[in-house]
């Protein structure tokens, strides 16, 4: 590089994390990919936070937020600093240091605190860097820093009314804590200077910091070289363990020896890659089965859950369903019936989704869902909100049964599932058939889609309605996959399928 860079809090938390990832952002940021819809989501939330935190300190100065001249937004916060009220992103450069604070707040005469606004209810580590920086840069431009807090979500907000700013968020004093580090902070920036300065990229091995803090952007790049069937997809064998066989060498779980400790799960799945064969207990799979008794009742529900709450009696965060697929079997041979319900318009979906499960739930039969937990979590928030409908929730937990059960347990066991249980897995080597196709495949695609849809701003009606077709097939398609996945394991528990 020509010129000796400037690191802003983004870059320095990426060289904390991992001095790869530094050097692209410098030298190689093509090779990242492009932010996902998830992503931008999450960054679009991020924003609405912060434009929240704002409204706790009404006479605050907002600086001009034009990134690509920066020298002028220095320049216009260094004349701010005289009116002595709070400051929305200043910005300032110390060395090779760049910080933007989220909030710069009076503190007497002439000290000022640093208040980081983030979107966690809770501060973690990583913050604490983040504030280092800034401590570090604004104090080397002559700005006395008295304190530095965290204002985060308050997760025990409960929404009433308008939003209350004042009890949203959460502000912690983590000075001390961030004194800590700041004599590493211009030691740490040398080290990164040197870095991006090298012509080439440094070794790092794969490990837990690919997704700590932050899921890294290059870890298609850094992971390539791992077989399919490497240590991270053994069942319930992540993180330092396989990360440190990986880095010795042992990158395929063909390849174990008897020197690693194996859970009796772990040897099915690799017993079954081996031998290209299912793994089938049939005592297990009948024993799932006589918890169903008819009718059943197939159900998935899909989320929203917002920092902001969008909804009286929610908390920050807190899953709200939306909507929900039913499929109904009356008796073993009798056809389905398929209810599907999709709510309309910004108001709270609850009390309809409710008042629609208890018309059509019926008062006995199973009803059979995959992660039980889930669905269990959200009936009983909703009816904690909505209390005419306890007696019913009550009733109705008794009734559910876990699809994922039978596949956790390894009761059935296909090495193409490469370790996962997911319905996503399950559902294709049972049935030969996916979510290959689908315009929306996942339950995150799912709760963006329908918020951009129901909240955002400048959806024609005409995409609103697309967006609401392809959310309906694909929760319909979750139950329908539970009724194909039953289907098979009646089949294989009495005898009907060949293995050879």
């Amino acid at each position: 590089m020509n010129k000796s860079p400037f690191i802003s809090k983004t870059k320095y938390i990426a060289g904390i994390q991992c001095h790869k990832l530094l050097w692209h952002y410098y030298n190689a940021k093509e090779e990242f990919q492009e932010v996902d819809a998830g992503t931008q989501s999450l960054f679009d939330q991020g924003h609405l936070v912060g434009e929240y935190a704002k409204k706790r300190y009404p006479t605050g100065i907002e600086v001009s937020e034009d990134i690509i001249a920066f020298e002028k937004v220095i320049e216009q916060s260094k004349q701010l600093i005289s009116k002595r009220l709070p400051l929305f992103e200043a910005a300032f450069r110390y060395k090779n240091a760049y910080a933007r604070a989220d909030i710069l707040n009076p503190a007497g005469r002439k000290a000022w605190e640093i208040i980081e606004v983030k979107s966690s209810t809770q501060v973690k580590d990583i913050h604490l860097y983040d504030l280092s920086l800034q401590w570090y840069t604004y104090k080397g431009t002559g700005l006395e820093i008295k304190r530095c807090y965290l204002l985060h979500i308050n997760n025990e907000y409960v929404r009433k009314g308008e939003i209350d700013p004042g009890k949203l968020f959460a502000l912690e004093d983590i000075t001390s804590d961030v004194k800590i580090l700041l004599p590493e902070v211009e030691g740490r920036l040398e080290k990164m200077i040197k870095v991006i300065a090298a012509k080439k990229y440094p070794k790092i091995e794969i490990g837990l910091h690919c997704n700590d803090p932050y899921e890294c952007p290059l870890q298609e790049k850094c992971f390539d070289y791992l077989p399919r069937h490497n240590p991270l997809t053994l069942y319930y064998f992540k993180g330092e363990k396989a990360f440190s066989l990986i880095n010795d060498g042992v990158t395929d779980i063909l390849k174990f020896d008897d020197s690693i400790t194996l859970s009796a799960k772990q040897k099915i799945q690799i017993q079954s890659l081996r031998s290209k064969r299912e793994y089938v207990n049939k005592e297990g799979i009948q024993s799932f089965l006589n918890k169903l008794a008819y009718p059943l009742y197939y159900l998935d529900f899909e989320t929203i859950g917002t920092a902001i709450p969008l909804f009286d009696h929610v908390k920050p965060y807190q899953q709200i369903p939306f909507q929900f697929s039913l499929h109904i079997q009356a008796s073993p041979k009798s056809k389905l019936e398929h209810i599907g319900y999709l709510a309309e318009g910004k108001d709270d979906p609850r009390p309809e989704l409710l008042k629609l499960l208890k018309k059509h739930l019926g008062m006995k039969g199973s009803i059979v869902t995959y992660n039980a937990s889930f669905e269990k979590d959200k009936l009983n928030k909703a009816c904690e909100a909505f209390p005419a409908y306890r007696e019913w929730n009550r009733k109705i937990q008794a009734r559910i049964v876990d699809l994922l059960d039978p596949f956790k347990a390894f009761y059935y066991y296909n090495y193409k599932q490469e370790g996962s249980a997911s319905i996503k897995s399950v559902l294709p080597v049972l049935t030969g058939k996916g979510y290959d196709g689908m315009e929306i495949a996942d339950g995150g695609t799912a709760s963006n889609e329908y918020l951009r849809v129901t909240y955002g701003e400048g959806v024609t009606e005409k995409e609103r309605k697309t967006v609401r077709k392809y959310l309906e097939e694909y929760c319909e398609l979750d139950t329908m996959a539970m009724v194909k996945i039953v289907e098979k394991l009646i089949k294989i528990s009495n005898g009907k399928v060949d293995y050879s």
